[in-house]
């Protein structure tokens, strides 16, 4: 019966809300299936040819005409008239009737009601079935769901890789115990001809190797020869020394220029070798802060050319020189420590000196100590420059200074080198356990 309709114009009420038009092309073959052509949608032409409506998606239906006239437009689309059918008005009996007649002849014409019985057969022609009857039913959600193969589909996006087999992991951990085990992940930016044995890590997770004395000595002495001298290395580790002492004895807070306070008093203990250089230039520079500065030399008649320079600068600032191991008792404990005593080729220091540190309660920090550690003498931190030493647990809490040193030279030595230290010029390490 379906092809008696054919050609037909039709307007849909969907039940999104949309108004759907065209001429009836047919019926799928199980007759729940509407097809139409030249379709319009909200008034507008539609982007397919054809279009196909399934009786779940009609709300309403009505019959328009067997034809649309078709008016094309400016920008070559074409808009469907929705032409109404004319049906005979009867002429009206009485003047109520004429008024009746007038009053409608000035309004928009309405569409007149058409024959329920009629609209009803057309539906069951159309689709089998009373079209009401279809729209009203409910949607049996279990019977369609019980179509969807749930178990087989959550089985393939749940299907696991193979994996290599491995020690299976005890999930028994005491209150102790954190659950989720974590590790840095370890890059290897650094290689050396002839590593030491430790191995240090940063905060970053690279990788650092200790170097031997003999391939420590090597690269200074090479990157002395191509101008990066003794005196400008003192003076860069001395920066970096002087920069965690202030950290470490409270930074701005201690330093603000509107405290009251008295000011910290730091003692450097110096030896007669290029540790002790350094110690001196650190004292110097803290004293340019205003910091109370009492260098202790622990070899008054020993003068090497380096700590002689900077002693000539270290006379010129407000700080005090002991020479004498029997001034150290007057001195009561200090804010902080500063150990310059020993360095790789020295093995020997004033007993009186290293007994005095030892009673004090202030932190210690060494600078460029031996890798054994300064002889009895126990360090809270160690400043070393450039590429670590394997130093033990007497030298306390490894920090690396950025010497400045090119890469090339770094080369010229065997060791292959990128730079650790990212935008800081003093990094801790970690023991690469």
């Amino acid at each position: 019966m379906a092809n008696q309709y054919k050609g037909c114009c039709v307007s849909i009420n969907c039940v999104d809300g949309s108004v759907v038009q065209g001429e009836v092309s047919g019926m799928s073959d199980d007759n729940e299936t509407l097809i139409l052509k030249r379709p319009f949608k909200n008034g507008i032409p539609h982007t397919e040819k054809e279009i196909r409506l399934k009786a779940s998606m009609i709300e309403n239906l009505k019959i328009i005409k067997a034809q649309l006239e078709i008016e094309p437009v400016n920008n070559n689309s074409q808009v469907a008239k929705n032409i109404k059918k004319s049906v005979p008005v009867p002429k009206p009996n009485n003047v109520k009737q004429k008024n009746k007649a007038k009053n409608a002849s000035n309004s928009e014409p309405e569409q007149p009601p058409q024959n329920f019985s009629n609209h009803k057969e057309r539906n069951d022609a159309c689709f089998g079935v009373s079209l009401d009857t279809i729209v009203k039913e409910d949607f049996d959600f279990e019977k369609n769901l019980a179509l969807f193969n749930k178990k087989a589909f959550y089985n393939k996006i749940h299907k696991k890789p193979d994996l290599v087999p491995h020690e299976k992991v005890s999930n028994k951990y005491k209150h102790t115990e954190n659950v989720l085990h974590s590790t840095p992940v370890k890059f290897r930016q650094v290689t050396v001809p002839s590593p030491a044995i430790n191995e240090y890590i940063t905060d970053d997770g690279l990788v650092v190797p200790s170097i031997t004395s003999e391939l420590r000595w090597k690269l200074f002495n090479l990157v002395e020869e191509n101008g990066l001298t003794i005196g400008r290395q003192n003076e860069i580790i001395g920066r970096a020394a002087t920069e965690m002492v202030l950290q470490l004895l409270g930074g701005g807070y201690r330093f603000n220029p509107r405290n009251e306070h008295q000011w910290p008093r730091v003692v450097v203990l110096c030896g007669p070798n290029r540790s002790g250089a350094m110690g001196v230039n650190c004292a110097r520079q803290l004293s340019s802060y205003g910091v109370h500065t009492v260098v202790v030399l622990s070899e008054p008649g020993l003068y090497t050319p380096q700590l002689a320079n900077e002693m000539a600068l270290y006379q010129f600032t407000t700080g005090t020189l002991i020479t004498s191991a029997a001034e150290l008792h007057g001195l009561l404990d200090p804010d902080f420590v500063v150990v310059s005593l020993a360095d790789e080729q020295t093995d020997t220091v004033s007993r009186n000196i290293t007994n005095w540190a030892k009673s004090v309660r202030s932190p210690l920090m060494a600078i460029d100590p031996p890798s054994q550690g300064t002889p009895s003498v126990v360090v809270k931190y160690s400043l070393v420059p450039a590429l670590p030493l394997s130093y033990n647990e007497s030298n306390g809490k490894i920090y690396l200074c950025n010497m400045g040193i090119p890469t090339q030279v770094f080369h010229l030595t065997g060791i292959q080198y990128k730079s650790p230290f990212g935008s800081k010029s003093v990094i801790p390490l970690h023991n690469n356990q």
